[in-house]
């Protein structure tokens, strides 16, 4: 059975009342699926102003048929969330729920609308004052199995677009960004700790931050992730497929891979993942992290494993970024071309265990500082192998800690061949925000984005 928001059975003193008011009885009544129509019937514009979060229960599919939401101005709140999520029932295997699906069709749109003034400094700098920011998401869905977002477009989220924890056997594709850097944290998907066997595909748009980003963070004091923890669930991040993302972002990552204190990222495959240059990324793959705030405890070998990712046109500042131990990783088919300063950069932090990176090609239009930027020791990069590498129209092959690839083609380098010192790059992030987590940014490149 279908019934539609647009009933005036289920008009309301609010947009979002209207609506709940429909889900409500989709619930009650068994219905499959919900339609939102472009025109709200309470105001009669193509419009739907999202004032509280629009509860989902199990086994109701929501149709945007062309429908424009946006969340009105100042308020802290989800555009979409499942009813069990910050609930005590929610937090346990018990109150897991299924079947639910938000499904777009014809240029449906999830619109943050204005700032609300929340990051997650602010957070930080008040603890216990202000709401979780993932309140603050246009679409969170927690402890949800067999789930599926599709066909939407988000434009100017307050904070992460689509958001997921504790999600399994779903899918989300067919979704594009609109979001500028206008904030910090402009994420587009974020699985989360416990999200497993999931399906992201044919990603397209523009990211203030990371366009996909695997993030398993399970301590509790992460703001991220407090009060949302299922008793008896795996953290871990597993058995999930990433195709067809062809994105940018504002200084950040296309796809971010992240996790720390025990948790774990494991068989995961990527194919096709194309930087389009409309903004600055700082790198194409980001593998780890070296922010002091996420680094109190590091991943251990063993815990970021069995990746592949293939068929990769990078035009960020680095096309990949390994930062920590990494085993059983292929990285193949990398192009690395206009815009792009640096191949490979290798961290500290970073260890090898059977990594291999085959066929990447390093051509720029514009002479790139070096292939690869060696930061940790030669014990760490034993087990690293590489295999038909080419560079061409760089400064150095290496920086860093004395490296050398046997299957390398290159011509010969604009200034020598090897340096140990490291490369020193204007932050890509700079290029568009003044501060980053409260604390203004050093070095920062001139922008015609500011006066």
């Amino acid at each position: 059975m279908t019934i539609f928001a647009s009933d005036p059975r289920f008009l309301g003193a609010s947009d979002s009342e209207t609506i709940q008011n429909a889900v409500d009885h989709a619930e009650k009544s068994h219905a499959e699926t919900l339609v939102i129509p472009r025109e709200n019937p309470r105001t009669g514009a193509p419009l739907w102003v999202i004032e509280r979060s629009i509860l989902l229960p199990s086994d109701l599919c929501i149709m945007l048929e062309g429908a424009h939401l946006r969340l009105a101005d100042g308020v802290i709140e989800n555009i979409f969330r499942n009813k069990n999520a910050w609930t005590p029932l929610g937090n346990t295997a018990e109150g897991e729920q299924s079947g639910i699906r938000i499904i777009g069709m014809g240029q449906a749109l999830l619109d943050g609308g204005k700032p609300n003034g929340m990051c997650e400094q602010l957070l930080r700098d008040n603890p216990g004052k202000y709401p979780s920011m993932l309140r603050n998401v246009p679409v969170f869905l927690h402890n949800v199995r067999d789930f599926e977002v599709r066909g939407i477009r988000f434009a100017d989220a307050r904070y992460w677009a689509l958001t997921l924890m504790y999600c399994r056997h779903g899918r989300a594709s067919e979704l594009d960004f609109r979001m500028y850097g206008t904030l910090e944290n402009q994420d587009g998907i974020d699985l989360r700790i416990g999200c497993e066997h999931i399906a992201v595909e044919n990603i397209t748009g523009i990211t203030g931050d990371d366009t996909v980003a695997l993030t398993a963070l399970p301590l509790e004091s992460d703001q991220a992730t407090a009060g949302l923890v299922v008793k008896g669930k795996s953290v871990d991040i597993h058995d999930v497929t990433i195709r067809n993302v062809t994105s940018a972002t504002h200084g950040n990552h296309l796809l971010r891979f992240l996790n720390e204190n025990g948790a774990k990222i494991y068989n995961v495959t990527v194919t096709d993942v194309r930087d389009t240059g409309e903004a600055i990324s700082g790198a194409t793959i980001l593998c780890g992290t070296t922010d002091p705030y996420l680094m109190t405890h590091p991943h251990k070998m063993g815990e970021f494993r069995n990746i592949t990712i293939q068929n990769v046109i990078s035009r960020a500042q680095r096309a990949l970024d390994l930062c920590e131990p990494c085993e059983d990783l292929l990285i193949e088919n990398v192009a690395a071309e206009q815009g792009t300063e640096m191949g490979i950069r290798l961290k500290e932090n970073f260890v090898a265990k059977n990594v291999t990176i085959r066929n990447l090609v390093l051509s720029p239009t514009e002479p790139a500082d070096c292939l690869v930027d060696t930061f940790c020791s030669t014990e760490a990069v034993a087990d690293l192998h590489f295999e038909n590498i080419r560079a061409e129209n760089v400064r150095y092959l290496y920086r860093g800690t004395p490296l050398q690839i046997g299957e390398l083609q290159a011509t010969a380098p604009l200034c020598k061949t090897a340096t140990s010192a490291h490369a020193q790059l204007a932050s890509a992030y700079g290029r568009y925000f003044y501060t980053a987590y409260g604390k203004v940014i050093q070095n920062r490149p001139k922008d015609s984005r500011f006066s």
